[in-house]
């Protein structure tokens, strides 16, 4: 299947170019976050490469800035909650920094599709798959909703898992755990029904327990 030109990923888009030239000029971010990327597979310290979902638990609105920060290298693209998009203004900034709109309660079929075709045009989409701001460390991870399995599996691409949490202060650094990247129809084969989309679900959320493990381990 063909993607439509205007989400096939390119380094120059003129539809990004202002947020582009706020991503290339992030250095401030970059002294300020420190970002230290700990790996669950050292043989996954790569570039992405083509497209690819990012999955995070979500605890501030300032992920999106610790993510991008950490992935500086590629364009992210996020789906956020619709209801940021409140006037004309903030959708026209939104949409023109790569954001989608996303109702939580019922998400859309222009949505997914917008996001699938975003991933089978080789860009990289980030999503918070809880569906809420957990808020710090202090709430337990909220149990994953599967819009995120259904996009990747449609578009063919790996899910990278990632983990993070509030540094301790600001001259930690701040950590990121990224996990192995996980190709759903490998693990769960090449027709996904509703029985393995809830199992792919729940395996990722797993995994993102496994990450926090992992971050606390290093943390000793």
């Amino acid at each position: 299947m063909s993607v439509k030109s205007k989400y096939k990923a390119r380094v120059i888009k003129p539809r990004y170019i202002l947020f582009d030239i706020a991503r290339w000029s992030g250095w401030p971010f970059l002294l300020w976050y420190r970002i230290k990327k700990v790996y669950e597979n050292k043989n996954q310290k790569k570039r992405i490469k083509g497209g690819a979902l990012i999955v995070s638990n979500h605890i501030l609105y300032s992920d999106v800035m610790v993510l991008s920060t950490a992935f500086w290298k590629r364009r992210l693209h996020y789906m956020v909650m619709k209801e940021i998009m409140a006037n004309k203004f903030l959708t026209w900034f939104y949409t023109h920094c790569g954001c989608i709109p996303v109702d939580r309660e019922k998400p859309s079929y222009n949505s997914i599709r917008e996001v699938t075709q975003l991933l089978e045009g080789g860009n990289v989409v980030t999503v918070f798959p809880e569906g809420h701001v957990t808020f710090k460390n202090e709430n337990p991870m909220s149990s994953f909703k599967g819009g995120a399995v259904l996009m990747a599996y449609q578009a063919n691409v790996p899910i990278i898992p990632v983990y993070r949490e509030v540094r301790k202060s600001v001259w930690h650094r701040q950590k990121v755990v990224v996990g192995e990247p996980i190709n759903l129809r490998e693990k769960f084969g090449e027709r996904m029904g509703m029985k393995e989309i809830e199992e792919a679900t729940q395996y990722l959320f797993d995994k993102e327990q496994e990450l926090k493990a992992l971050y606390h381990k290093e943390e000793k």
